[in-house]
This record gives structure tokens, sequence and C-alpha cells, in this order.
């Protein structure tokens, strides 16, 4: 339900997206959005925007790590079903304060025991809630305030090592390399970086991040994520 407040106060707010903003970016690519959302005063990093999901998910081994108390969870078991067709059984629901930029919303989440590479996954219950509209061409949310309209960037880098982390985690055998941030250079530098560039052989593995499922997730080779400093539990 939207309060009367909010409502009159954001009509007038525009949400707009400008070419412009990926001028940070060297190249707009396929990635995932991931953000950081704080959760009860903690911030929580490599949380997944999903508009394919109906419902939002946090991890069973996150609310661990931010100390949440088990107790909240009320416990019924429900069924989900992944676009990949597997069946997942939800552990329980609880309710806990998300705080976006400056707005902050209880969202229900649904409580799930399973190996992926996020710690939460924001699904259409809370983007609708938010009245958040995502871009994945520009990487970031934007939502409506009694001050105007935020923005929330997603990190290309966590997304990259979150995707390489889910591969790792499916297929061991798999070897993945990020790829390299895309720079410009000149003729001479391009010949004397050829003549002396070794092959990097250093590998994103899932111990760079504890693999926790494909929960209405497209995963595929164009898709990528990021690691946060801050808290990245």
């Amino acid at each position: 339900m939207i309060r009367n407040d909010l409502q009159d106060s954001t009509c007038a707010n525009v949400i707009s997206f400008k070419g412009g903003a990926t001028v940070s970016r060297a190249k707009p690519r396929n990635d995932l959005l991931v953000i950081e959302l704080t959760i009860r005063d903690v911030d929580v990093a490599r949380v997944l925007i999903d508009t394919g999901s109906s419902a939002d998910i946090i991890f069973k081994d996150t609310l661990e790590k931010t100390g949440i108390e088990q107790s909240k969870i009320v416990k019924y078991p429900s069924p989900l079903l992944g676009l990949s067709g597997e069946t997942t059984m939800a552990y329980g629901s609880i309710n806990l304060a998300v705080k976006t930029g400056t707005v902050t919303r209880v969202t229900e989440f649904l409580v799930v025991d399973h190996p992926t590479s996020y710690n939460i996954i924001m699904g259409m219950p809370w983007l609708n809630t938010m009245r958040a509209i995502p871009s994945m061409y520009h990487l970031c949310l934007k939502f409506p305030t009694p001050n105007g309209v935020e923005v929330i960037w997603g990190n290309p880098r966590v997304s990259q090592v979150c995707y390489a982390a889910e591969q790792k985690r499916k297929r061991p055998d798999l070897e993945i390399t990020p790829r390299k941030t895309e720079k410009k250079i000149s003729n001479q530098d391009s010949q004397s970086r050829n003549r002396n560039r070794k092959t990097d052989s250093r590998l994103v593995t899932a111990q760079t991040l504890k693999p926790r499922v494909n929960l209405g997730l497209a995963l595929n080779p164009s898709h990528w994520s990021q690691t946060s400093q801050r808290h990245d539990i």
C-alpha cells in the first residue's frame, strides 16, 4: 500500500534514463544488475535485481551473517519454481526493514536455504512497492522519493565475480577469466604491450565468494557481477 504523502509528492517526478549515464562504462554490456542495500543497519552486498522473480528472497546464510534471529522466521514450506524448471522449497518468511538510499520499506522475504552466489534477490514485489524502475542498459535503479528521484548504481565487477563463482560451483572443471576493462591506448602503447604482454592465468574461483540457487535467474556467459568493499556478507 502506497502512503498518501508519498503518492502525492512523487506524482510529478519523471524517471528517465539518458545515454550519457553510461559514459563511465567502457562499453555497456548485458550485465546483471547487482546492488547493495541496507538490512537492519547492515550493508549487504551482492543483491540481485531480478524482474523475473515473483518473490523477494533472502538466503538463510545471509540471515546468519547479519545476526538476525532465526526465531523471527515464520516457518512454512512453500515451493519455488525457477526458470530452469527446478523446484526449491522455501524455509519460511521474514519481514525486514530494507533501506534504499533515503527510503526504508518493510519487506517480506522468503527464506531459502540453498547455495547461490547472491545474498539477496529482490523481485517484483519490492520493485513495485518502491515504484522502482531498473535499467539493465544503464546498470542502475531509479525510484521516486518526496525529495525527487534517487539512483542506485550497479557494480559490474561484483556481477562478474558472482557469475564466475556460480559457474565454478556448477562446473568445478570450468575455467573462467573475467573480462578486462577496455581502455583507450595509442598505437605505440598497443604495440609495446603486445610485445611484453604475458597471459594472466589467474581465475576468479568459487573461493572468492561462498557459493549459495538459480531462482528466476537467467545466467548466461554475457551476465556477470561484482564485489563490494563495505560489509560484503
